[in-house]
């Protein structure tokens, strides 16, 4: 039941409760004494320590050289002591009721000194001996004598005291610390333990005791407390929150204000502030280089020759076999990039990004105006777009890798659609300025993901195989690709005249999400949002507020497209 660090000690202990359960008493108190003696860091041969609990010292000459003899470490000596009280006193069979003195438990200690019961069980650990004893409900629990308390007391007056200093706070502090707090999580970066460290520096309190104040307000302020609300830093019944996600979900500005009974005017400033709290709340990543900061970069970046005709030129057009895949067949119609045109390009990229981080640090939710954000979103787009250009250009290697590690057991597609999303991200964390081709790194990144994933791919397909893809194979029906569609240009031509009605960004979106650009294939939320430069979060709302406005502008056309007329 009770476990020791040294084995010495530990056949000690055996050896202890086979004797006569009289001397327990004695051997407890013989155990206080040593704690109170055993000095840090100091090393004290195992004959002492079986000398002073049992009296017994053995003669010299006796020739039981082993394990015993050896020097053991203070430290290890301590725990070993106060596992053996608990011990001796568990199998002595103490009664709480007969016991002459007063008893704490561990809850009656840590009111007494005003600690949390974490710091009496670090006290326990430190030397503060507990006893375990039988109570009125014949249960056999951990208590702490009067002797032992004072004996701890006097010996660690300065713990006790720095203890106990830790938990005494005023409500006046409690409220400082949760300030405090409040200004450090919305600087942004920082997480609970870190904030809990840095009050510690400036309070003097403990780390442990900032940590559950923030805890503690956390959980008593659900969803708007400091670590747990929403990024945009607005509480969860906060009207304003309300009105921008009403306005994400395709809402007008004039249905807003009769809704929630304010002037046109100030639901487009509460509007325009929760933008800049979404962008101020976004993590614009890029990698960094010294040009950016010099005084004529734009001119130098955004104006490169390299930019005019990045693409290697098609000396002849190239036959492509008609067997192939439309996805593979629109690849062979991409050009790749030249080594100067992709520099350039990455150059653009991340210096696009660059900009944008420079200006949304410089945001002021409730004083910022709507032009500052559209032009940070429009350095946002554009380096997107540029992002795009180079995800295009290399689309042909993650197929040349796919082919590579294609098996019998691995779907050909889904390997290209895992490393088309390792090329995308391969995109954002390739480092230009140390001159190596973007090919070699991107080759790189995808390979590792193929590494890490079919294996992982090949365990789960062997759980769900069920003996019956034979018999799915022979009753399925023949793909729908077989069947033509005669009202397939119609359709086709509806979905467009529909699409038109909408902005340059919806149309990307809906393209995308349901495969009806070039590619043919839907893409998830995570994919478009990347392309696009924003989260998928705001890649599902303006996907939903396309969708109701095609649903109200074009409810005849809708209904027929769905088969309802």
């Amino acid at each position: 039941m009770y476990s020791y660090r040294s084995p010495a000690i530990g056949d000690l202990a055996a050896q202890l409760k086979r004797g006569p359960r009289r001397l327990r008493l004695k051997q407890l108190h013989a155990i206080e004494f040593l704690l109170s003696v055993i000095e840090p860091d100091r090393h004290y041969p195992y004959e002492f320590i079986m000398h002073t609990l049992t009296g017994y010292r053995r003669p010299p000459g006796s020739g039981q050289a082993s394990a015993e003899s050896a020097l053991l470490h203070s430290e290890a000596i301590r725990g070993d002591l106060i596992t053996l009280a608990e011990d001796i006193s568990a199998e002595a069979c103490l009664s709480a009721e007969r016991w002459v003195g007063v008893l704490y438990s561990v809850r009656d200690l840590s009111q007494r000194f005003d600690v949390s019961t974490k710091t009496i069980f670090r006290w326990h650990r430190r030397g503060l001996v507990g006893w375990r004893f039988r109570f009125a409900d014949r249960r056999t629990r951990l208590a702490f004598p009067e002797r032992s308390v004072r004996r701890f007391v006097a010996e660690n007056a300065e713990l006790v005291h720095r203890g106990s200093s830790f938990s005494q706070l005023t409500p006046s502090e409690r409220l400082a610390i949760i300030a405090r707090a409040k200004v450090l999580a919305e600087a942004g970066g920082q997480t609970v333990n870190a904030v809990a460290k840095r009050i510690s520096v400036e309070t003097g309190r403990a780390v442990e005791t900032i940590r559950l104040i923030l805890k503690a307000y956390d959980e008593s302020h659900a969803g708007a407390g400091i670590f747990n609300r929403s990024k945009l830093c607005v509480a969860v019944d906060d009207d304003r929150l309300r009105i921008w996600e009403a306005y994400a979900d395709g809402a007008t500005v004039e249905a807003l204000a009769r809704r929630f009974e304010r002037p046109v005017q100030s639901i487009y400033r509460t509007i325009t502030e929760m933008r800049a709290r979404e962008l101020k709340a976004r993590t614009i990543e890029f990698v960094f280089s010294e040009e950016f900061a010099q005084a004529e970069a734009d001119a130098a970046i955004l104006r490169d020759p390299a930019l005019a005709n990045p693409t290697v030129p098609a000396l002849a057009e190239r036959r492509i076999p008609p067997d192939l895949p439309p996805y593979l067949r629109q690849l062979f119609r991409v050009p790749l990039l030249t080594p100067a045109g992709e520099v350039a390009l990455f150059r653009k990229l991340n210096y696009l990004r660059y900009r944008a981080d420079q200006l949304r640090r410089r945001i002021d939710a409730e004083n910022t105006t709507a032009r500052e954000l559209d032009r940070i979103e429009a350095l946002l787009d554009e380096s997107a777009a540029v992002k795009n250009q180079i995800v295009q250009a290399n689309l042909r290697l993650v197929v040349s890798i796919a082919k590579r590690h294609v098996s019998p057991t691995q779907d050909f597609w889904e390997l290209v659609s895992d490393g088309n999303v390792s090329l995308m991200r391969a995109v954002d964390k390739f480092d230009f300025t140390r001159g190596f081709k973007f090919s070699t790194y991107a080759s790189w990144a995808i390979m590792k993901n193929f590494a890490r994933s079919l294996p992982e791919q090949g365990r789960q397909r062997e759980r769900l195989i069920s003996g019956r893809e034979e018999l799915l194979d022979r009753v399925a029906s023949p793909p729908a690709e077989e069947f033509e569609n005669e009202h397939l240009p119609a359709v086709r031509a509806s979905v467009e005249r529909m699409l038109a009605a909408l902005d340059e960004r919806e149309r990307v979106i809906l393209r995308q999400r349901y495969g009806l650009d070039s590619y043919g294939e839907p893409q998830t939320l995570e994919q478009i949002g990347r392309r696009l430069g924003v989260s998928k979060e705001r890649v599902r709302q303006l996907e939903a507020r396309a969708m109701s406005r095609l649903r109200t502008d074009f409810q005849a056309e809708w209904a027929q497209l769905l088969g309802r007329v």
